[in-house]
């Protein structure tokens, strides 16, 4: 049976999978074994691939991407670094799907665009997975775990007002329900810190490698259940059994239709917004002084009139 060879469009979709592999690879590479039963495909359309990759370059910066074969094993080298693979954030994919409905591009163009570019969050499907929860680092911070290169990020918190920078050690990714989490060692307070990905603005890698850390391998709802801030919380029983908050500890009925919701939480700010978001739905019951703070905090958000 002959073999069937790849259209242009495939070679292209390959080079491109097949790139974005051999530099989260490293320097260590891939073997052509694994290449061709990763991505389906014949020794002689991989040696058809690596020369198209080897003559992309970036015409700005004339960073080139090159392909070493050494025996059966293949390196990406060069700049290769430079040139990595587009990834949307949610605002961004946003943007770019305004523009294909306002230009009036062909609409078998637009779509294949959407089909390759935006976030599924915004209705559409992709080929680059989890655009929106892994932010536009994931790769890079990726790498960073496996050769154990400590970072700078730019990362803003709930409670921060605005962006500062942290020097930390990576030490896995995770994902908790809609989210994924960068669990990182903080090197100045010396503790273990979780950073949401698509919060984080800014990456450096440092020459520095990391200190080793045994990573906690307690869960997202573990570690809220540990922190010191809790409250109680009344709002609707349907409401509260459609919850998917982490910290929640307890949820008992209230009344008829009511229940009493008790929550632990890292950030007031969260927990502030998460009351305001509900429309007067949901009171503080336990804390006073915590109310006031927050209705302090709802008047800062109005417009004058």
């Amino acid at each position: 049976m002959p073999v069937r060879k790849l259209t242009s469009e495939q070679r292209l979709s390959r080079a491109i999978d097949i790139m974005e592999a051999l530099y989260a690879a490293g320097e260590t590479g891939m073997t052509r074994g694994d290449i061709c039963s990763r991505f389906d495909i014949t020794g002689a359309a991989l040696d058809e691939i690596i020369d198209i990759v080897s003559t992309l370059a970036d015409r700005e910066s004339g960073a080139r991407i090159i392909c070493e074969r050494h025996g059966e094993c293949i390196i990406l080298t060069g700049d290769a670094g430079r040139v990595l693979p587009l990834r949307l954030s949610a605002a961004e994919g946003a943007v770019l799907n305004h523009e294909l409905e306002s230009m009036g591009i062909d609409s078998r163009a637009a779509e294949r665009i959407r089909h390759a570019l935006l976030p599924e969050k915004l209705g559409y499907n992709q080929r680059v997975v989890d655009t929106v929860a892994r932010g536009s680092h994931w790769q890079q911070l990726n790498c960073a775990i496996q050769d154990g290169v400590r970072c700078r990020i730019i990362y803003r918190s709930m409670d921060d007002t605005r962006p500062r920078e942290r020097l930390i050690d990576p030490l896995r990714i995770a994902t908790h329900g809609d989210q994924t989490y960068l669990i990182a060692w903080d090197v100045e307070v010396d503790e273990q810190r979780s950073y949401r990905m698509d919060k984080i603005e800014g990456l450096t890698l440092t020459d520095d490698s990391v200190e080793r850390h045994a990573p906690a391998s307690a869960s997202l709802h573990e570690s809220l259940s540990k922190a010191e801030q809790s409250a109680k919380l009344l709002m609707p029983l349907d409401m509260a059994e459609r919850l998917d908050w982490a910290g929640i500890m307890s949820i008992e009925p209230n009344g008829a239709d009511m229940a009493t919701v008790t929550v632990r939480y890292g950030s007031e700010h969260w927990l502030f917004c998460q009351v305001i978001a509900a429309g007067g739905a949901i009171r503080i019951l336990d804390d006073p002084a915590s109310a006031k703070r927050l209705c302090d905090m709802a008047k800062s958000l109005t417009c004058p009139l």
